[in-house]
């Protein structure tokens, strides 16, 4: 079996170390790594390092081969995509040259609408929406850190191909020791994910603040939960049945983590030059918004005055 991970920062690097481990116990299949500058280099030269748990275990892994580029690699049987949203459009293009026809496509990247936008640019193979609960990030070239979250993935079917079920997906990823859960409708978990995140990361950037000093401001937190309810509206018209107190429940989240907790959509703000997700968390919502004709006032003025700051 040939599992190609695209993209190992936090994400890929966590579940492709996970991968690469059972594979190297059992000679069942091969990983390969698409990771860029000084982090593929080192994974190159060294193999990639997970300090699981917060360091309470370590593991240490060498793929079958890692490259800046997916050229050359044979058509696999998993590709893990897992970039950031403003490289997945130029990703598919890689993804193209290594998908067949029966090719199980598994995005692991935060957003609502990246099954359409990856379809899109992909007729063959299949592609299974999702969403995970992971916190890490690449500690050191080469090394990946987890800081948090189950590292559970819920993962549902494909709209264009509905009969087919990814057994073979879910066998793998359980038998390496990675929590998956199959979802009828997944769209639900990406959206309870979504609306939380994109609120957050949106006016913690914009604010320069943290989620705690967000939280505890009174005209900030209305701001979050007045650009949830424009999520909450967006996702009952497309049909996305979300509880009904998912705005409440959604901004109770914030109290999880420490009050001095940026989003790291906020840190890639605060570093100059540095590309961000701001389409991904706000572009996305004006655009679903437009389209069906609700309002989102909110967002709109949070997502202009992000920008204006950037110039």
């Amino acid at each position: 079996m040939n599992v190609c991970f695209l993209g190992v920062g936090g994400v890929g690097g966590y579940y492709g170390a996970l991968l690469t481990r059972h594979f190297d116990s059992t000679g069942r299949g091969r990983t390969y790594f698409i990771a860029r500058g000084r982090h593929g280099h080192a994974i190159i030269e060294r193999g990639l390092t997970l300090r699981k748990e917060g360091g309470k275990e370590e593991i240490r892994v060498r793929p079958f081969a890692c490259s800046d580029t997916a050229a050359g690699l044979p058509v696999c049987d998993i590709v893990v995509v897992s970039v950031k949203g403003y490289d997945l459009d130029a990703a598919m293009e890689q993804v193209a040259g290594i998908t067949g026809d029966t090719t199980i496509v598994l995005p692991l990247l935060n957003g609502a609408d990246i099954y359409e936008r990856m379809r899109a640019r992909l007729g063959k193979g299949y592609i299974f929406a999702s969403c995970l609960y992971l916190g890490t990030h690449i500690e050191s070239p080469g090394v990946i850190f987890q800081m948090g979250g189950s590292g559970q993935i819920a993962i549902g079917r494909d709209p264009l191909h509905p009969d087919v079920y990814p057994e073979k997906l879910i066998e793998l990823f359980r038998n390496a020791g990675i929590l998956i859960e199959f979802h009828e409708d997944v769209n639900v978990e990406i959206w309870k994910k979504y609306i939380f995140i994109a609120p957050f990361a949106l006016v913690t950037a914009t604010w320069s603040k943290t989620i705690g000093e967000v939280a505890a401001d009174a005209g900030l937190a209305r701001l979050v939960t007045d650009i949830m309810k424009e999520i909450a509206s967006i996702a009952k018209a497309l049909k996305i049945e979300l509880p009904p107190d998912i705005v409440e429940t959604s901004f109770l989240k914030a109290g999880q983590f420490p009050f001095e907790t940026k989003t790291s959509f906020q840190r890639d703000v605060e570093t100059k030059g540095r590309q961000s997700e701001w389409d991904l968390l706000g572009g996305s919502v004006i655009r679903y918004a437009d389209r069906l004709g609700i309002p989102a006032e909110n967002t709109r003025a949070t997502l202009e005055r992000l920008l204006k700051g950037l110039t």
